[in-house]
C-alpha cells in the first residue's frame, strides 16, 4: 500500500493505492502516525486506488477511526472500488463508515 497525505483547510485528503492487507501494516501504522498532527480535521481515505481490501485491511480502519477519533477526527471513506465496496457491504462496515461512493 502507498499512501499520500494532502492537508485541505480542515480537511485532510489520503490517497491510498495497492492493497489494504497484512503486507500494508507498517506503512499504515506510520501513516497514522503523521496524521496524529491533524487533530480534529476530518480524514478523508480516496480508496479510488485501492485494488484489494481484506479483515485485516478493515481491523486497520477500524484502529484509523478508533485512533483518529480520540484526537476529535472523524473518517470518510470515499470513492471505493466495486470489489472493496463489497467488501464494506459484506462485513457492514459501511454501517459504522460514511462511505461515498
Amino acid at each position: 500500500m502507498q499512501y499520500r497525505i494532502r492537508p485541505e483547510g480542515a480537511t485532510v485528503s489520503v490517497s491510498l493505492e495497492g492493497q489494504l492487507n497484512f503486507a500494508a501494516n507498517e506503512d499504515f501504522q506510520k501513516m497514522l502516525t503523521e496524521l496524529a498532527a491533524h487533530k480534529g480535521k476530518k480524514v478523508v481515505f480516496e480508496m479510488a486506488g485501492l485494488s484489494h481490501i481484506d479483515s485485516v485491511g478493515l481491523g486497520l480502519l477500524y484502529i484509523a477511526k478508533e485512533d483518529l477519533g480520540e484526537g476529535g477526527s472523524t473518517i470518510t471513506l470515499a470513492g471505493p472500488r466495486d470489489a472493496v465496496y463489497r467488501m464494506l457491504e459484506l462485513t457492514e462496515a459501511h454501517k459504522t463508515f460514511e462511505v461515498r461512493r
